[in-house]
């Protein structure tokens, strides 16, 4: 059976503004208008894709898009300085920059309400942000949506025990980075005969790998064996209504996680009232949210926390 919403035509505005990262050149993000809509929406979604991702790579987006048509809303892909094979240079505190040169563009064009949406890593820049916002370094938004928050040092880990020899790799590797850092050379590209076979396609920075693949790096955000004072120390900067929404069966968390139990854990740390009740695991969703039916689920747990947000 087609899947019609997947299908149907988005009309893409392309938004040109200044990009701190670099000043000589403007940069883009990608506005979906659904051809049935609202014509002028007053509020924004930002979406933030994952590692590795580019521009429209995550089609749950559209499915959104569409139940969003007659609402205050448009959604705003954005192109990070860290997208696609570029994560291995990047780093959550450029990515925050790059939000933030994103929001300042859309509030001076009007939007009133701006919201963040991450996708797997993209759910770090959101709570990276939240601390920026905390530090008084950025300007507040409205909320946040998490959806499929995963540890890359867990799903690094689980895809290396799937190949003999492969927790040694990454071991190394952790090791070769972490000793590069020390030594004030963690903007350097680390071998690729270092790093595990499916991590070979991009150059990686020692300070990226470290940050992925190490104990407290600054990825590190949502790793089950993080302690309380950790947990307290990144949910407690969150002052904005959060909605997380991990997929119920994602293939990158390792089976020993209880998946909702890090929710309930997560949202103890939580100041009264932030986490939305819509909150939960996407039933039947891999990780990108492949299934038609969980999309539209998705759909409309996004929907109903952005409407709330309008009240």
């Amino acid at each position: 059976m087609i899947n019609t919403t997947e299908m149907s035509s988005f009309p893409i505005t392309v938004h040109q503004y200044p990009f701190s990262a670099r000043p000589d050149r403007p940069h883009a993000a990608f506005e979906y208008l659904p051809l049935s809509g609202s014509a002028d929406p007053q509020n924004a979604l930002i979406f933030i894709p994952g590692l590795g991702d580019l521009p429209f790579d995550v089609p749950y987006i559209r499915t959104i898009a569409s139940k969003l048509a007659s609402s205050s809303f448009s959604i705003f892909e954005i192109n990070l300085n860290s997208s696609g094979s570029a994560f291995g240079h990047g780093s959550i505190s450029q990515d925050v920059r790059d939000i933030c040169d994103l929001f300042k563009y859309l509030k001076g064009i009007g939007r009133n309400k701006v919201v963040l949406m991450g996708h797997s890593t993209g759910c770090q820049d959101c709570l990276g942000y939240a601390a920026a916002v905390a530090e008084g370094r950025v300007e507040g938004v409205e909320g946040y949506v998490l959806q499929g928050p995963v540890s890359d040092r867990e799903a690094i880990g689980l895809s290396a025990g799937r190949v003999e020899g492969g927790v040694e790799v990454v071991r190394q590797a952790l090791r070769v980075a972490e000793g590069m850092v020390k030594e004030g050379r963690g903007g350097e590209v680390m071998k690729a005969e270092v790093l595990p076979g499916e991590w070979r396609g991009s150059p990686v920075t020692a300070y990226r790998w470290a940050s992925l693949a190490g104990v407290g790096g600054d990825d590190d955000y949502f790793s089950s064996d993080l302690d309380d004072e950790d947990l307290k120390e990144i949910w407690g900067r969150v002052h904005s209504p959060v909605l997380m929404l991990p997929s119920g069966a994602d293939e990158f968390v390792p089976e020993s996680v209880d998946a909702l139990g890090m929710v309930e854990r997560w949202k103890g740390f939580c100041r009264p009232s932030v986490v939305s009740e819509l909150s939960g695991l996407i039933p039947g969703a891999n990780h990108r949210v492949d299934d038609a039916t969980a999309k539209e689920w998705l759909a409309d747990r996004v929907a109903q926390f952005l409407g709330e947000l309008r009240e």
